[in-house]
């Protein structure tokens, strides 16, 4: 969380159920970097799962995120779209 607000996601003043939404959403999003098997876009949920915290966060947010990070946002959703139409399995984990 303190990462969080240093980089400008979070004031630190959001209410408990916002760190939450925040905090769930990244770890969905870093599954496939964090499975030590090739990842399933596919099969993941990986869409749906974050779609859940959506709202919570749009409605608990006290600031939008930094502006650098929207084209970083696009880039990466668009990245796993594509994976999951593709039904891509990929060995995230070793690329870094």
């Amino acid at each position: 969380m303190d990462a969080s607000v240093r980089l400008g996601f979070l004031t630190g003043e959001e209410p408990g159920a916002m760190h939450d939404a925040h905090v769930a959403a990244g770890f969905v999003l870093g599954e496939p970097f964090a499975s030590r098997e090739p990842y399933d876009f596919a099969a993941s949920g990986l869409s749906t799962r974050v779609r859940e915290h959506v709202p919570t966060m749009l409605k608990l947010r006290e600031r939008p995120p930094p502006n650098e990070i929207y084209s970083l946002h696009r880039k990466l959703s668009g990245a796993y779209m594509l994976c999951i139409r593709l039904r891509a399995i990929i060995p995230c984990r070793e690329a870094f």
